[in-house]
């Protein structure tokens, strides 16, 4: 008895929290929903009884009959919303699916009412038979303007700038669709313009489909757009390129809208982007698939020297992609190499490892060698900005070709397969400090005997790396100019920053030993004219609104620059976006090594003439010492310069 009475008083406050529980839920519900639910049983109930006047002539039936209509349409429609969760729904973005669910609801309601208006005696029956079902239709739609009007509010235009989609493929019509559903506040999309001429005259939410892409100038005049914005389609690459140039003509600011995908990535919450550099080189980027090298990389330790750089942390967002089994980036910037890390960490499972160690410090970088073992090295890690080294010559010298053969001595040692090293287009001219270091850089790699598969890779300059012109560009124009070009005929050779990691390790399907491999850039790009696109692209005029101001060559710099050297030609490979480079190399790898120890040791006094003199000489063809110069250069004629190269064992 005592433990009946025990299990009673248990079960009691169980009870009553279950009681008090479901009251609390109630209420909550009441307070949440009650508003709309009353309102939606108002519009149903005087859609009944519209009908039933109708059936009666004018004339409504029995008060009690009205009175009972009244209890039951709450019912009905409170079944009718709990089968299909109207309010588990966000109206502010519906769309078909959440009116359909509207219609069946409340047809599962009118439905409803049918039975239990048929069961009740007919003296007090509150409608005629056939009044719940004619009336389902008219309460429907009015329900259905009702929850979907958050979202034709949030639709609705809220500026005065007029801006023009275009898009290129239907694809594209998706992403229109959510930037009309929710604007920018500064622009209001007015009219699309589509690459589809069947798709002319329809609509997309209530903005017409104005006209089709080879059009585009007359409609911009027609509808006296204030912006274009462009649906991003990588198949459609040119045709994007020569649309940008008609509004950059018209002087409209031109916006690009990406994917779906990148949205959640826009912490600014914005759907429409300034358009960029990427955009505006000038010419169709290769689509070089870096999947296809993932028989070389997944599974496999892969190193990458310089990651915390552009094209280096690039190369590091492709690589995982390909899953290799271990990711070790290594550079000597602290909080670079940290935001790389925790970037790659949280986009993707390959176990990624940090190396903080600089390539000069050849006893630390070679212990990270052999703890990680690496099968693969991308070596990116050099200096690069040409005037700065023309003044730091031996900083130059020590990170770009010390490191690089420090880190090819300790991936020999190793056991590395592939070593591919990362050039530039300024060792073709071998006019500057940089572009020498880097040509020595290439020779070192192409001449690599022994097992290991060597070889370089060259491209242009890098759009929107750290340093390079175009960021230079956009902080001067955000600050009001004015901007800074160094001559009003500098060129260049452009490539984006993904493509040149694309091109990289493209190459490791098809890249040979001792060869040296350049992406196809196409023409030169005079800076004064991407200086007024982007100018142009942000809706302003250049030379009025931004002043541009020729600050003349700096040290190192020349007007043009060359892909290729009087002495080198090229073949094509596999790849039709990739050439191998035929260069002639008139030096061993003796004499290189003699060479690099030669330059390490005038790195150390205060001889820097002396040490641009001989790096210059050392990549220029023909002008090599010969080996009895190099004994002899290497007496005590130079007493600070007592170095010989180091045996084997202590490589």
């Amino acid at each position: 008895m005592m433990t009946t009475n025990l299990m009673a008083e248990v079960r009691r406050p169980r009870t009553r929290a279950s009681i008090s529980y479901l009251l609390l839920w109630l209420v909550t519900g009441i307070k949440k929903y009650g508003p709309a639910f009353l309102l939606e049983c108002i519009i149903f109930y005087l859609a009944l009884l519209a009908y039933q006047a109708i059936g009666y002539f004018g004339r409504f039936g029995p008060v009690e009959a009205i009175s009972l209509g009244l209890l039951l349409v709450p019912i009905c429609m409170a079944a009718g919303e709990a089968t299909f969760r109207l309010y588990r729904r966000v109206w502010v973005v519906a769309g078909l699916q959440d009116a359909i669910a509207i219609a069946l609801a409340v047809a599962e309601a009118a439905l409803i009412l049918t039975l239990l208006n048929r069961l009740i005696p007919s003296d007090i029956r509150p409608y005629r038979f056939p009044v719940p079902l004619l009336a389902a239709p008219t309460a429907a739609a009015a329900i259905a303007l009702f929850r979907l009007l958050p979202r034709l509010l949030s639709s609705a235009p809220r500026a005065g700038n007029r801006l023009l989609i275009v898009i290129f493929d239907d694809l594209g019509y998706g992403t229109a669709k959510a930037v009309i559903q929710r604007p920018n506040p500064d622009w209001a999309p007015i009219g699309i313009i589509s690459a589809d001429r069947r798709d002319l005259k329809k609509t997309v939410m209530g903005v017409p489909v104005v006209g089709h892409i080879d059009d585009l100038p007359h409609w911009i005049r027609v509808i006296h757009a204030d912006g274009v914005a462009f649906v991003m389609s990588a198949r459609h690459s040119a045709d994007m390129r020569r649309l940008f140039s008609i509004c950059l003509d018209a002087k409209l600011p031109v916006f690009t809208i990406p994917g779906p995908d990148d949205w959640l990535r826009d912490e600014n919450g914005s759907h429409l982007r300034r358009l960029t550099a990427d955009d505006l080189v000038g010419r169709t980027p290769w689509e070089l698939e870096v999947e296809l090298a993932a028989e070389q990389v997944t599974g496999k330790t892969v190193m990458v020297t310089g990651a915390a750089g552009s094209v280096g942390s690039e190369l590091c967002r492709l690589l995982v992609r390909l899953q290799p089994g271990r990711l070790v980036i290594v550079d000597n910037n602290e909080s670079g190499l940290f935001d790389i890390g925790e970037e790659l960490r949280t986009s993707s499972p390959v176990d990624v490892h940090q190396a903080l160690v600089s390539i000069v410090d050849r006893e630390l970088l070679l212990r990270v060698f052999i703890e990680e073992r690496p099968e693969v090295v991308f070596h990116a890690a050099a200096y690069k900005h040409v005037p700065m080294l023309e003044t730091h010559a031996e900083q130059a010298v020590l990170t770009n070709i010390v490191g690089t053969r420090n880190t090819l001595r300790c991936a020999a040692d190793v056991g590395v397969g592939r070593f591919v090293l990362v050039s530039t287009d300024k060792a073709v001219a071998r006019h500057s400090v940089m572009g020498c270091t880097k040509r020595m850089c290439e020779l070192m790699v192409v001449t690599q005997a022994g097992p290991m598969a060597c070889w370089a890779v060259r491209f242009g300059n890098v759009v929107g790396s750290r340093g390079s012109v175009v960021p230079i560009f956009e902080r001067q124009i955000q600050q009001g100019g004015p901007v800074t070009i160094p001559h009003p005929e500098v060129s260049r050779c452009l490539v984006t920053i993904r493509e040149a990691a694309a091109l990289i390790i493209s190459t490791l399907r098809f890249g040979s030993p001792e060869h040296l491999y350049m992406l196809d850039m196409g023409e030169p790009i005079r800076i004064m004219d991407l200086a007024h696109d982007l100018i142009r692209a942000r809706g302003l005029r250049p030379g009025v609104d931004i002043e541009i101001v020729s600050t003349g060559l700096r040290a190192g710099e020349r007007l043009h620059e060359d892909l290729l050297s009087p002495e080198e030609g090229w073949r094509p490979t596999n790849h039709p976006a990739i050439r191998e480079v035929v260069s002639p190399v008139r030096t061993t790898a003796d004499d290189l090594e003699w060479t690099v120890e030669r330059l390490a040791g005038l790195c150390t006094g205060e001889r820097t003439d002396e040490l641009v003199r001989v790096l210059k000489r050392s990549v220029t063809p023909g002008t090599q010492p010969s080996t009895e110069e190099q004994h002899k250069n290497l007496r005590p004629a130079s007493p600070e310069f007592e170095q010989v190269r180091p045996e084997p064992e202590d490589r």
